[in-house]
């Protein structure tokens, strides 16, 4: 009987570990403030790599259509969508937070940086849940200009 006891006492002193794993995000603003001062004092021998579960189930089926299609190769998205690049070498990052008209439950966050001194603007739209903030799509609108959400599921489309 003790060692049964002793499983489940060591389960439940895991418990809280295991469900503090997921990443909450309180507010979108200073989630993606983090994410880029992160990703700032990352080097490239160590990257920062963004977590993987603060999609909305939407964005989350188009990642995994995009792997799955992909069938183990480089898929549709072949870069970083947060630096939109490959590589980064951030600087001037400022990050601001945009409410969306009629709609508490949903928020842009622009955030405006120098990539090896090029400039940048990523607009990442989230949405509330009953589980807190999860990112439903970003957009680039400085050099190349795209919508991630588009490129998971068509690929590039050529625009100028």
């Amino acid at each position: 009987m003790r060692i049964p006891a002793m499983a489940l006492l060591a389960l439940l002193c895991l418990a809280p570990s295991v469900a503090n794993g997921a990443t909450k995000i309180d507010d979108p603003v200073k989630f993606v403030s983090g994410l880029y001062s992160k990703m700032a004092a990352a080097t490239m021998k160590a990257p920062y790599v963004a977590p993987e579960d603060i999609y909305t189930p939407r964005l989350a089926a188009l990642f995994d259509l995009e792997k799955r299609e992909a069938g183990g190769e480089v898929g549709r998205i072949d870069f970083d969508f947060w630096s939109n690049a490959q590589d980064w070498q951030l600087s001037n990052v400022k990050v601001t937070g945009a409410p969306v008209e009629g709609a508490k439950d949903r928020e842009i966050v622009i955030a405006k940086f120098k990539n090896f001194g090029k400039p940048q603007e990523i607009r990442f739209y989230f949405e509330k849940t009953k589980s807190g903030w999860l990112l439903d799509d970003a957009r680039s609108l400085v050099g190349e200009s795209w919508t991630l959400s588009l490129i998971l599921k068509y690929g590039w489309d050529g625009n100028p």
